[in-house]
């Protein structure tokens, strides 16, 4: 028996991960996730929103578990798109802890949202991200997502 320890992140990365529903219950983790992606939050805000999402028919909004730990979320809407009468499903989060990116979690979380799209017969899936996050773009595309457009905002 070797009394090497286990790489950082080995022991982890055996650990099955499985999508679920989100709850209000898991406003914490969300808090803190959101925080890694930039939007911190108060957890008490974050659980207003978290029951909004979640008693909507047009919101989704997923959780990847891996124990007991909550280690990436996705939330999407569905948008209806006026020029053609199509749906389209808006993803508007998606992060995954620091510790478990490169993991395959990113990619479950998508396909999570995608099945939701496609339970609701949407046209399409569409992702904004932040002009810095370039990794994020090439993961994007790495799952098949082009480059379609600007976004401009302006903020009321």
């Amino acid at each position: 028996l070797s009394n090497q320890r286990d790489p950082i992140g080995a022991r982890e990365a055996l650990m099955p991960v499985v999508l679920r529903s989100a709850t209000e219950a898991d406003a914490k983790h969300v808090e803190s996730l959101l925080a890694e992606l930039g939007y911190p939050s108060k957890e008490a805000d974050v659980r207003h929103r978290l029951h909004r999402s979640l008693h909507s028919d047009t919101s989704c909004f997923l959780v990847a578990q891996s124990a007991s730990e909550v280690i990436g979320l996705v939330s999407a809407e569905l948008v209806p798109y006026f020029p053609n009468g199509s749906t389209i499903c808006r993803v508007t989060g998606l992060v995954v802890s620091t510790h478990h990116r490169g993991q395959g979690v990113g990619e479950k979380l998508v396909t999570g949202a995608a099945d939701f799209a496609r339970e609701r017969h949407c046209s399409g899936i569409e992702i904004t991200s932040a002009e810095h996050r370039l990794d994020a773009h090439r993961f994007y595309q790495r799952l098949g997502f082009s480059r379609t457009s600007f976004r401009f905002f302006h903020a009321l």
